[in-house]
């Protein structure tokens, strides 16, 4: 049987079309964008960023950056006048936080975000992004869990999400235990995913 090779972002990317690549460094909870070993970007202090990459997810055909972010939880500005709180009132961890896919990238004169997502219902604790279908556009990826979760508690969803214009759509889903993922290109050329899970056996009652 022939191997199937891990697919990954690009360690760099030249973001700005200035034919200088750009590296990203994630130091503790803060990501910084890279350029000629001078920081072009910086994520916000208030900001706990625990994954990012090289994605084109918004399928404009240029790169830009997917941060996983971690902030203080903000309802929507409507909800603010709801009696019971809103819609996403529950979208927060137990210390007010509160999980969001984030795209930053190049505009022609500056860093900025290009698109960022309102708190999750189901907080992201993996991402990545591959081809499923072969249409030359990226899908993300994700491994999703409950606000309510223990620390190191496995992902209890993986999802498949596609650009919508505007955002994201779930197009696929599955339930279990897993622990991490991995997308790999096939001999054939065909992106699947690898799934680590673990068995949870249910303790009959006495």
């Amino acid at each position: 049987m022939l191997p199937a090779f891990p697919i990954s972002s690009p360690p760099l990317v030249d973001l700005d079309n200035d034919n200088r690549a750009e590296i990203l460094q994630l130091t503790g909870d803060r990501l910084s964008i890279i350029s000629e070993q001078e920081t072009a970007w910086q994520s916000p202090e208030a900001w706990r960023v625990t994954q990012a990459g090289f994605t084109d997810l918004n399928r404009d055909d240029l790169y830009e950056v997917t941060l996983l972010v971690w902030r203080a939880f903000a309802p929507w500005p409507v909800d603010r006048w709801l009696p019971q709180g809103g819609r996403i009132s529950e979208f927060h961890d137990p210390d007010g936080l509160s999980c969001h896919l984030i795209l930053i990238g190049w505009d022609g004169g500056r860093y900025r975000e290009l698109w960022a997502g309102s708190a999750l219902a189901e907080p992201v604790l993996e991402f990545s992004v591959a081809d499923l279908d072969s249409d030359g556009r990226q899908e993300l990826l994700t491994l999703e869990g409950r606000y309510t979760d223990r620390p190191a508690q496995p992902a209890s969803a993986f999802k498949v999400w596609e650009w919508n214009g505007f955002g994201f759509t779930v197009v696929d889903s599955l339930s279990g235990a897993f622990l991490h993922m991995q997308p790999v290109q096939s001999p054939s050329g065909q992106a699947q995913i690898i799934l680590q899970t673990i068995l949870i056996s249910e303790r009959s009652t006495p």
